[in-house]
């Protein structure tokens, strides 16, 4: 007896399941939209820090992102997304998906464009840096908390700058952090993103950018 239960516990511990995903699995590949029923419109807020005028001004949005389905194919998902800062509103997509979160390459699409406004450097070899540390950051376990419950899910954190060769043309940006929060308990299974660029002597971040959910309006009947 006590023979199979140690087979039965050592299958449960090297079952996928309990394995831990890779970068790409938890950004590109896991189907979080096609867990939201179309009309949803997923709520986040988002806020960008600065220290110095010269990095840029320090600003709070919201974004709304709805979330809808083709008229000639329900199992796939479009997501469009509204952005309010005070009076001023834009739009971003729409993005047909059925992979990932594409809230989350809005958030990242921005970051490019401030760095490579910031270094002088090229949007589209900061883009393919990111691409290619998102699919082999580090995932570890990690627990948050979302309308008042304790979710358990998945960070994937990276430095995709830190050894690049071309770091010392980006200062003090070369050292910018990237951490994401994902949970399949949480809507859009994307929980939160957070970029901080630490000053370079130290004493703190001279650039802070999050995007938190902070909830979902489900469909109109």
């Amino acid at each position: 007896m006590r023979r199979l239960a140690f087979i039965l516990a050592a299958a449960l511990l090297s079952s996928p399941a309990s394995a831990v995903p890779t970068g790409n699995q938890v950004f590109f590949e896991a189907p979080y939209l096609m867990r939201v029923a179309p009309g949803t419109t997923l709520n986040y807020v988002y806020k960008h820090v600065t220290t110095k005028a010269d990095l840029g001004e320090s600003f709070e949005e919201t974004l709304d992102m709805e979330v809808t389905a083709p008229s000639d194919d329900a199992s796939k998902r479009i997501a469009s997304v509204e952005i309010h800062r005070g009076a001023r509103e834009s739009e971003a997509g729409p993005f047909p998906t059925m992979n990932g979160n594409p809230i989350s390459l809005v958030l990242l699409e921005r970051d490019v464009k401030e760095m490579a406004q910031l270094s002088k450097g090229s949007p589209f070899y900061l883009r393919n840096r990111l691409r290619d540390h998102l699919g082999t950051g580090t995932v570890e376990p990690a627990s948050f908390t979302f309308d008042g419950k304790t979710i358990e899910g998945w960070k994937l954190i990276m430095t995709p700058f830190v050894e690049d060769p071309n770091k010392d043309k980006m200062l003090e940006l070369a050292n910018r952090r990237y951490e994401f929060l994902f949970s399949d308990a949480v809507p859009g299974g994307l929980y939160s993103i957070r970029v901080v660029t630490p000053a370079k002597e130290g004493g703190g971040n001279i650039i802070e950018t999050s995007l938190t959910l902070t909830g979902a309006t489900p469909p109109t009947k």
